[in-house]
């Protein structure tokens, strides 16, 4: 015990004594590292800073951090056994801890003051140390200090960081080390405080934040950012507001793209928090000021660094200007410096040896000097008062103008920014000597200047003397003239050789350089301005360090000293990334914030910079209009529509005009976007429209004019009876209160228009009140109610007086109607006016016009007849209808009739009618006397007491008439009390004086008061009246009286008048019924010319409406489908919004074998997860059998004979009308047949070409079937079978699409022949003679004209293309599943482990149906066809009830690919069928099918070239088997096929071995041949279902729809039976031998050198390109020939590496020779005059490779990339001209590739994208590029370096300098990243297959059938098989760097271009028994030595490698 207890106190004391050196040895180390820093404070820094980096100091610094980290003194702490100790450890511990975080502060302040200022330091210590080792060392002390945070800071600036704005970033390294940091810190404040900070320091000018891009800061920042879980949210703000100050200096794609990933959220609809940020610091970057900053420039900072151009042996010129753009920092300002103690920055110097020439400079304050120097002299002029130190970008133009005459002055002309700012005179120096120094923005070279003794004093050296010039004239006007007073600071002149002393040392220009022109003649002002406004010129292309291309035709290229910088604008790289398209996404993210986002934020999310392009061409609305749609109207506010006014205005300023029209159209004018906001923002929408409208009233009036208004307001506000409601209110409103209606009214009296407003009162759908203001307006057009009835009343009054002249009873009772025909509208119906109101009007005008006419002197007895007679009827019409209605008797009639009773007194003063006519007046004035009315009633009493005073009264009765009328009105005015009495007395004071004594009233009234002259008569008479002896007097004389003399006087005209309008109704409804017919024509009439013009304009208007909304509806759909197409690559694999796992679907694309390969991805996928629920493994279910057809039906179908289609093909020729406009030659509905569906549309057949317009109602958005194709794409017509019956066609083009179009049987007669639609529209495309296609009446004579038996029996073509066309001219389509392509089985082995293709006992016996290939199966199909009967007689006799191809086995077989799994899952009822039924193994099938006779399915073509279909690559849970319970996933392969593509490979191989080529003739006569029907079928038990062979039913012969759909199913089914196309029994092939045999025979055929690899022999062509290395030789394989020119030479084009072009002659086939071919050169290529060349330089340090050229098939085209100027151009190769020069890259183009098809051209670019050309062809031939890519593809981030295409697959592939990109125009795919020299193998669908390394650098390599050719840079050309990626036969040694190589189109040889300019051609060779300089041979007409003609006949030694 006591040992341990000694042991324990050792090792405690042990423990302090640790703990306590510890301590004290960090406390040294605290002292230590304080001391290093001061010392470093001394003005001996340098060396010191030397001497501590020779002494290893920032090792021992960081080694004393890690050293001293706490983890050591815990571990050594927690051994102690002491609890106090420990405890007290712990308290020594934090402080410990606090003064390590001390320690690491002191240690990065020695850090920096080692590092300070000292840029060796720097790198030394990035290279020894390095900054991520720092920050894992100060990471591993834990959370830091705010000071050790701060420090860094100072690190970064050598300074104290708060002195921002003072100190820019002296080390960048230590900033991105603190954003490295910031998702680490746990406290937020620290990381907002850094983010703060980093935004001041990093943005605070243009050199910190060029600083901070150069460090690669924006990705730091973003993969910071990737930690937003870990950042606050002000931190992160921060860092993306940072992230767009950098990105308006730079932003690259490879940013960019990253910067767009980070906002991809897990959720499809989900906002990324980030999102809003983003989008404004997009904005930010987007916002660039133009002077502030350049793209591409020049860092001439270093005091050494310039640009030396070689010497100027003479100047081409008379004059020297000089063009450049420059940019000098702020902080270059010194004030307190003098000139004479600086140095002065060399803008250029050109000096001759001898020291003459011309400087400019600037001075040390920022002012530019010009400067001449002579041998004597050095004179320069200033440009005062104008200082270049301001970080912005200047454009300089110097001129120097020598004089005219030969004793001129000499002027220097300055400008600035395209403005002259002076012009002085300056000396001009002799020109005639070399300028051997010659540099731009260096110091350049010092020029040897004589000792001050022997320079003579100047002859003058002060200001120019007024007397030579005035001053006045040399400067330019404003602000300038203000120096007029002090010229001495203008001009300024010195001895030469003192310029250093006066104006300083010369250094570089410390600052930025852009483009620099000189030119040898003098700038006008006009070209200095163009300068200007064209902008910095230089583009990265040009130079590559250290050369600087002179573009000019002199290529005095430039050597740099210095950087070039290059800078990315975020435009350019938007669209290098994938185009504006790119953004949207974004704007959809913000749609998902809804209600969560800010409102004032949401118009900053579109402003104007966002989509204001570059080009014209740059955006593209359509999509932005997609997009548009799409934003909830929660976000459309008027901030919206301020930016997208914004946006309008700022392109209506720069002029786009096509841009500005698509803004119109797609966005402004676009009422679908607007009128989804609130009311406010509408009509703020509309507001704008009025003011823009009005503005340009012009211009928007034909397309945006009153009718897209009411289409407007149709489509989108409003029903048509709403709508029609609202016009015709506004044109009622208008009508009413208009100021100059007159218009309207001249608009509405149009022809027609009007018309429109009587038709809408005939249509009941129109509403009442639509009809009551149609009828308003009617009226207001025809002047209101009251003028209505005045014109119809002034119309009916002219007809009734002027037009009846006479006065007969006839004429009258033609009057008479008028009445009659009113007074019975007006008891029938209600009229406007009552019928006796207008009756009045009548008569009170015809009263007018009779006393008219009886004033007139004249007037004839007629008119007083007329007036007499319509006194009667006025008479009568006032006692009838004026006893009713008192209104009648109006004030005007009466004035009207007491004047015609004046004028008619004269006529009947004497006589019965003046009787007569006197008791009518009475009458008609009593009558008026009567009324209420007090003025008519004294006017009437006035005028008959005038009439009593003249009239002798003799009759009683008539006196007591007038008395008793009189009497009757007394009294009532008496009882009533009116005025009425006052207006009698006159009146009845004369009648009574009259009648006194006639009456005897002196008898019977003696109190009659006197009538003479008694003054109180009025009263008296009153009284009287109510006396009883007056009453008794009327009642008891007068009334009797009164009433006998109405009776005889007035009774006979009343019956008169009775009788009188009887007379008229009667006429009247005689005139009514004859009226009653007019009135039904007039109603025909009134129909053909109002309503029937009304409806054809509604139909118009329907149709016009219909059309404009059906192109409403494809604009909407082509912007979704370009939508779409966006979001294909925005969400592929390797797009910038890649989403979630991808899935595949079989695309319909075609190679030239009919090959369907490709495999597009699957946007819409469905799982079937439902149909494999639904699945019953244990069920069972039948198939259909032949007894369940419906044999009813098929009876009536049932068909005999079939009977040959008729064609009409017209065999005019119909070239003129080819060579006229467009035109429509016929239009038919049909049906576009697809594997998926059947769609409804319309073929338009034209005379240049063929539409399709889908006709579907129910489309997917975005997608639609309407199809173009011109005619000369069109390369063969097919005629087709659909459902057995002749009405489809199928059209293959050129591009190896092929389309199926079913038709209805309908005929049309012509002549004496009937024709299908199908073989009417087939004879009309025939008719138009396009140069591809050729008809043919059947399917036995198209192959029989084909050829293809012949060629394939002489093996020119393989069998599966055999097989293939065979199946294409029998009518077999990938586009009908009942009617697929039909391969055969062909082996029978599938269980051995290895497949012997030369043991026959392994294949399928090809002579007899698979149903009876088992021997077992031969006989009960015999028995079952011989004992079958139909009791019906319809069925034939069959062995097989099933087919070896239909729709089922077709699904069968491909159910693991799409679309076929969901085809087959409708087949089943939505459901996949059972496992045990489907197709899961090979060898399973093959037994199944030897088991079952009933089972007789062949294969299909996929089995030979497809292995996707083996894979279940979508991963569909396709069920497990019964008995095993083994899940059904990829298919099971036989046992020697290791792999689906090694199962595809030998398959094919078997397909093509000897074997089965000798016996594939059996199979075709069983299935397409003689065999197939007839004795031999029966024979040969190959009879099917008479259903399934053509012509067997007639569809058309049922007219039940139902029963016609079942009969189709039925055919479905059951599959269809190919047409027959043999009769006769096929050929056998030839065999290999004999065809070897036959083409040795031959003296024009080639022999395929792939045949006789080990016969190879190479020969060598010298003259071409000597020394200079051949680049590309390719002999164009469709070169067009001539008939006479057969034999000739084909061309051959070289290019060669100094852009020399040669066309040389080529025949591949001389066998006369031992080479085997001819080679005649181009001459023109070794003369200098008459050598083609490559227009312009490419751009320096590009390599030179194949891959830059592209020839057209045609050979008159070379299309070449690599140019400076990012240009793909275009060579003819006939002229050796440029023709083209296309720019849309944003960088180099590094490759190009041609098409199979010739018809696209793929160009790849060091921007990343590639882009798709369609080359432009004019009568078949090549003559250029469109001016446009037809697709631009993106997705790669780095330069692409190699691109190919194919039109046919659909397909383009790509490689950059990481990646293998494989891009189609539907789907983009990626595979990994290749080793070096490494050969890799992939499928069409991205599938690796295999890689072989390789021991040399490959140059050029390319694909030629089965086989690899390569050329290696190693000087060994190798040929690998493709799928073995094996040597075929071992490399030739070329001797020499290989640098392109090309097979030619026979096969026949290998073209091999090397270093030394040589051309070696490497083919089959001969022996050489015979020598060419001996032989000649004919060459059309010209015979030549073939020595003359031919340079190969010499070989080439190509040694072996072993």
């Amino acid at each position: 015990m006591d040992y341990q207890s000694l042991f324990k106190k050792k090792k405690k004391e042990n423990c302090y004594a640790t703990m306590t050196m510890e301590l004290l040895q960090t406390l040294f180390h605290f002292n230590f590292v304080d001391t290093i820093t001061a010392m470093l404070d001394c003005t001996d820094r340098p060396v010191l800073q030397a001497i501590f980096l020779n002494s290893n100091c920032f090792e021992h610094l960081i080694r004393l951090l890690q050293n001293c980290k706490v983890n050591f003194l815990l571990s050594s702490i927690r051994n102690c056994l002491c609890a106090f100790v420990y405890n007290l450890c712990t308290c020594c511990f934090q402080v410990f801890q606090g003064r390590l975080d001390c320690l690491a502060v002191s240690t990065i302040q020695a850090l920096t003051a080692v590092m300070h200022k000292s840029p060796a330091a720097k790198e030394v210590f990035k290279e020894r140390i390095g900054y991520a080792h720092i920050y894992e060392v100060l990471k591993s002390l834990g959370q830091p200090s705010r000071e050790l945070l701060e420090e860094l800071m100072n690190m970064a600036v050598e300074g104290d960081h708060m002195a921002v704005g003072i100190l820019g970033i002296s080390n960048v390294q230590p900033l991105l080390l603190l954003i490295q940091w910031l998702p680490e810190l746990e406290s937020h404040d620290l990381q907002i405080f850094i983010s703060n900070w980093l935004r001041r320091i990093c943005c605070i000018n243009r050199q910190s934040r060029a600083t901070c891009v150069n460090a690669d800061m924006v990705i730091r920042i973003i993969e910071t950012l990737n930690h937003h879980s870990a950042l606050h949210c002000t931190c992160a703000e921060n860092l993306i507001a940072l992230l767009g100050s950098l990105g308006s200096q730079s932003m690259g794609s490879e940013e960019l793209l990253q910067l767009i990933r980070l906002l991809r959220t897990e959720e499809p609809k989900q906002a990324h928090p980030y999102v809003i940020p983003v989008v404004r610091a997009i904005l930010a970057m987007a916002r660039k000021q133009g002077m502030a900053s350049a793209l591409q420039y020049f860092n001439l900072c270093h005091s050494m660094a310039g640009i030396a151009v070689p010497s100027i042996q003479r100047w081409p010129g008379s004059a020297f200007s000089f063009n450049a753009w420059l940019c000098l920092d702020q902080d270059q300002v010194d004030p307190s410096t003098a000139s004479k103690t600086g140095k002065r920055k060399q803008l250029y110097s050109f000096f001759t040896g001898g020291g003459m020439g011309f400087e400019a400079f600037i001075t040390c304050s920022g002012v530019l000097v010009v400067a001449v120097c002579t041998k004597r002299e050095y004179a320069t002029v200033m440009l005062p008062d104008h200082c270049f130190f301001d970080s912005l970008w200047h454009n300089i133009t110097i001129v120097h103008m020598p004089g005219k005459r030969p004793f001129g002055q000499s002027i220097v002309y300055i400008y600035v920014n395209g403005q002259q700012k002076i012009s002085a005179p300056l000396r001009f120096p002799a020109m005639n000597e070399p300028f051997t120094s010659c540099c731009i923005g260096s110091a350049g070279q010092r020029t040897t200047t004589p000792p001050p003794s022997q320079i003579p004093d100047p002859p003058f050296s002060s200001p120019v003397m007024p007397h030579r010039t005035s001053l006045g004239g040399i400067l330019s006007p404003g602000s300038w003239s203000g120096m007029l007073a002090k010229p001495e600071l203008i001009t300024k002149m010195i001895s030469a050789g003192t310029q250093d002393s006066e104006w300083g040392c010369p250094t570089s220009l410390e600052g930025q350089l852009g483009s620099v022109i000189i030119f040898h003649e003098a700038l006008q002002p006009p070209q200095v301005k163009a300068l200007y406004l064209a902008g910095n010129l230089l583009t990265s292309q040009a130079c590559r360090n250290p050369i600087c291309l002179d573009l000019s035709a002199n290529l005095l290229h430039g050597r740099l000293t210095g950087n070039k910088v290059v800078n990315w604008d975020i435009k350019d790289m938007i669209n290098c990334i994938g185009g504006i398209n790119v953004l949207f996404p974004l704007l959809e993210q913000i749609s998902f914030l809804g209600r969560q986002m800010p409102e004032k934020s949401v118009g900053e999310t579109l402003p104007p910079e966002v989509v204001t392009p570059v080009e014209g061409d740059w955006v593209v609305l359509s999509s932005t209009k997609a997009s548009g749609r799409k934003v909830p109207s929660i976000l459309m506010d008027v901030n919206v529509l301020m930016a997208v006014q914004l946006l309008i205005e700022q392109v209506s300023v720069e002029k786009n005009l096509q841009l500005l029209q698509q803004m119109y159209q797609h966005l402004l004018f676009d009422f679908s976007i607007w009128n989804s906001g609130d009311f406010p923002f509408r009509i703020g929408h509309i507001q704008y429209l009025s003011t823009i409208i009005k503005d340009s009233r012009r211009l928007f009036r034909k397309k945006y004019g009153v009718q897209f208004l009411l289409d407007t307001l149709r489509v989108y506000y409003g029903c048509l009876n709403f709508q029609l409601c609202g016009i015709l209110d506004v044109l009622f409103s208008l009508l009413h209160s208009s100021s100059a209606p007159d218009q309207l009214f001249l608009l509405l009296f149009e022809p027609g228009n009007a018309d429109i407003l009587y038709a809408l009162l005939l249509h009941q759908r129109y509403s009442d009140k639509l009809r009551e203001l149609a009828v308003n307006i009617t009226f207001l057009l025809q002047g209101g109610d009251n003028e209505l009835i005045q014109l119809l009343t002034d119309i009916l009054l002219c007809i009734m007086w002027k037009g009846i002249e006479r006065s007969d009873d006839e004429a009258w009772i033609e009057r008479g109607q008028v009445f009659s025909a009113l007074t019975k509208l007006g008891i029938s119906n209600e009229l406007l006016r009552p019928s006796d109101e207008i009756k009045l009007n009548l008569l009170e005008k015809m009263l007018e016009w009779s006393v008219t006419d009886n004033r007139d002197s004249k007037a004839l007895p007629t008119h007083t007849e007329n007036a007499f007679r319509l006194l009667l009827i006025v008479q009568d019409f006032l006692q009838a209808e004026g006893l009713v209605n008192s209104n009648l008797w109006t004030e005007k009639l009466l004035e009207e009739l007491v004047t015609l009773m004046d004028s008619l007194s004269v006529w009947y003063s004497a006589g019965p009618e003046a009787a007569w006519f006197s008791q009518v007046q009475v009458q008609l004035l009593l009558g008026f006397i009567a009324q209420d009315n007090l003025q008519v009633c004294a006017m009437a009493a006035a005028k008959l007491n005038t009439l009593l005073q003249t009239k002798v009264i003799e009759s009683q009765p008539e006196a007591c008439y007038l008395l008793g009328k009189l009497e009757g009105i007394l009294s009532r005015s008496i009882e009533e009390k009116t005025e009425t009495y006052s207006f009698l007395i006159p009146l009845v004071r004369t009648l009574v004086s009259k009648i006194y004594e006639l009456l005897f009233m002196n008898l019977h009234l003696p109190s009659l008061p006197s009538t003479n002259g008694s003054p109180s008569f009025f009263e008296d008479f009153q009284e009287y009246c109510r006396s009883d002896e007056w009453k008794v007097y009327i009642d008891k004389y007068i009334i009797p009286n009164m009433k006998q003399y109405e009776e005889n006087s007035f009774r006979h005209g009343h019956e008169q008048m009775a009788v009188y309008w009887k007379d008229c109704y009667e006429a009247f409804m005689v005139n009514m019924h004859k009226r009653d017919r007019e009135r039904g024509e007039s109603k025909l009439k009134f129909q053909e010319h109002f309503v029937e013009p009304f409806s054809r304009k509604a139909r118009q208007e329907n149709l016009r409406y219909n059309s404009m909304l059906k192109q409403l509806n494809s604009q909407h759909t082509a912007t979704l489908r370009q939508w779409r197409a966006a979001q294909l690559y925005l969400l592929s694999e390797r797009g910038p919004w890649k989403q979630h796992p991808v899935h595949w679907k079989l695309s319909n694309v075609e190679n030239f074998s009919r090959m369907r390969l490709k495999l597009v991805q699957n946007y819409n996928f469905n799982s079937h997860q439902d149909a494999s629920d639904l699945r019953d493994n244990l069920g069972n279910v039948t198939q259909p059998s032949s007894e369940s057809l419906l044999l009813e039906v098929v009876k009536q179908v049932k068909v005999s004979d079939l009977e040959d289609d008729v064609l009409e093909l017209p065999e005019e020729d119909t070239a003129d009308e080819q060579s006229q406009k467009e035109k429509l030659i016929l239009s038919e509905n049909c049906e576009l047949i697809t594997i998926i569906d059947v769609i409804p549309g319309r073929l338009e057949v034209t005379t240049q070409h063929l539409y399709f317009f889908d006709g579907s109602i129910e489309k997917e958005e975005g997608v639609g079937f309407d199809f173009k194709w011109h005619l000369s794409q069109i390369r063969e017509i097919h005629l087709r079978r659909y459902n057995l019956r002749r009405s489809a066609l199928e059209i293959f083009l050129t591009d190896q699409t092929n389309y199926f179009i079913n038709f209805n049987k309908e005929v049309c007669v012509c002549q004496i022949f009937l024709f299908t639609v199908r073989n009417k529209v087939y004879s009309r495309i025939l008719s138009l003679r396009s140069p591809n296609i050729s008809g043919t009446r059947s399917p036995q004579e198209l192959f029989k004209a084909s050829g293809l038996m012949q060629k394939w029996v002489n093996r020119e073509i393989s069998n599966f293309d055999y097989l293939i066309q065979l199946n294409t001219m029998a009518g077999r389509t990938y586009n009908d599943l009942a009617q697929y392509p039909v391969f055969p089985w062909i082996l029978r082995d599938y269980t051995s482990d290895e497949l012997d293709l030369n043991n026959p006992a392994v294949f399928r016996d090809l002579s007899k149906p698979i149903g009876v290939v088992n021997e077992k199966n031969a006989k009960a199909v015999k028995e079952k066809y011989d004992n079958f009967e139909d009791p019906l007689g319809v069925i034939d006799k069959f062995h097989y009830g099933t087919h070896y191809s239909n729709a089922a086995g077709v699904m069968h077989y491909l159910i693991r690919v799409e679309p076929f799994t969901t085809l087959h899952i409708q087949l089943q009822s939505g459901r996949f069928d059972c496992a045990d039924r489907q197709f899961h193994s090979i060898p399973a099938t093959w037994q199944a099918l030897m088991d079952n006779p009933n089972d007789v399915k062949e294969l299909i073509p996929e089995f030979f070239y497809f292995p996707e279909f083996l894979e279940n690559q979508n991963g569909f849970n396709l069920g497990q088997l019964q008995i095993s319970k083994e899940a059904v996933n990829d298919v099971v392969l036989p046992k020697w096929a290791h792999s689906p593509e090694d199962f595809i490979y030998k398959h094919r191989k078997a397909l093509e071995s000897e074997y089965v080529s000798a016996h594939l003739h059996e199979w075709i006569d069983l299935i397409f041949g003689y065999k197939q029907r007839g004795p031999a079928a029966v024979e040969a038990l190959n009879v099917f279902y008479y259903c399934t062979y053509e012509g067997a039913v007639d569809l058309d012969a049922l007219t039940d729809e139902k029963e016609r759909k079942a009969l189709e199913g039925m055919i479905n089914n059951f599959g269809q039976t190919p047409c027959q196309l043999l009769k006769e029994p096929h050929p056998q092939r030839l065999s290999a031998e004999e065809v070897v045999q036959r083409l040795t025979r031959s003296d024009t055929s080639t022999l395929n050198l792939f045949q006789h690899l080990t016969e190879l022999k190479s020969f060598f062509i010298e003259g071409i390109s000597d020394g200079v290395p051949i680049v590309k030789a390719v002999v164009p394989r469709n070169q067009s020939r001539s008939f006479m020119s057969q034999g000739s030479p084909e061309i051959l084009v070289t290019a060669s590496l100094n852009c020399i072009i040669g066309t040389h002659g080529w025949l591949p086939y001389d066998k006369n020779i031992s080479n085997y071919f001819t080679f005649i050169k181009d001459t023109t290529v070794t003369n200098p005059k008459t050598q083609r060349n490559m227009s312009g330089p490419f751009a320096p340090g590009l390599e030179i490779t194949s891959k830059l050229f592209a020839v057209s098939h045609d050979a008159k085209l070379l299309f070449s990339g690599g140019h400076w100027d990012n240009s793909i151009r275009v060579t003819s190769l006939t002229k050796g001209k440029l023709i083209g020069q296309h720019i849309r890259h944003m960088d180099i183009v590094t490759c190009l590739a041609i098409d199979y098809c010739g018809i696209h051209l793929i160009s790849g670019s060091r921007d990343t994208t590639c882009m798709i050309w369609q080359i432009v062809q004019q009568g078949g031939v090549p003559v250029g590029l469109t001016p446009k890519p037809l697709q631009i593809l993106y997705g790669h981030t780095d330069e692409v370096t190699s691109v190919g295409i194919s039109t046919e697959l659909d397909m383009a592939v790509s490689g950059s300098r990481v990646s293998i990109f494989i891009l189609s125009l539907l789907c983009h795919l990626f595979s990994p990243s290749l080793q070096c020299n490494a050969l890799h193998l992939y499928s069409v669908n991205g599938k690796h297959l295999g890689s072989e390394t390789l021991k040399e650098e490959v140059s050029d390599m390319c694909v030629t059938g089965e086989y690899i050719v390569m050329g290696s840079l190693q000087g060994f050309l190798s040929i690998r098989d493709l799928y073995s990626l094996n040597l075929s036969i071992s490399p030739l040694a070329m001797r020499l760097p290989i640098h392109c190589i090309s097979v030619t189109k026979e096969y026949s040889h290998i073209l091999v271009g090397l270093e030394d300019g040589k051309l070696i051609i490497v083919g089959v060779g001969k022996p050489a028994e015979m020598r060419s300089g001996q032989l000649s041979r004919k060459l059309w007409g010209s015979s030549k030595r073939l020595s003359q003609i031919s340079s190969g006949e010499t070989e080439y030694n190509t040694q072996d490698s072993k």
